[in-house]
């Protein structure tokens, strides 16, 4: 049996840029949802810390993760994200 696989974002948003990055994130996030294996993708902001935000996703397999690392949409996310964003720490997890 195949594990899911759990990705938890922690992304440090730049003083002042978090509703545009918001927004923005919320466009992309919608495509996201719809691809293959995406069973879910939740967006948070800190409520210590209104520039850090985290994205919870759930994927079905490995390879629909891999799939969606390497897919047209995330390759065009990254540059709309980067004058955004101090940078991100992606959490790569299996259930136990």
């Amino acid at each position: 049996l195949m594990s899911k696989v759990i990705i938890f974002v922690d992304v440090d948003i730049k003083a002042g840029m978090r509703d545009a990055y918001i927004e923005k994130l919320r466009i992309h996030a919608e495509g996201v949802r719809i691809e293959p294996g995406c069973e879910k993708l939740d967006m948070f902001i800190s409520v210590e810390d209104p520039n850090r935000m985290y994205v919870w996703e759930i994927w079905s397999t490995r390879k629909d993760f891999d799939e969606h690392l390497t897919c047209d949409a995330t390759k065009a996310w990254r540059p709309v994200a980067a004058p955004f964003i101090n940078g991100e720490k992606i959490h790569v997890m299996e259930s136990i």
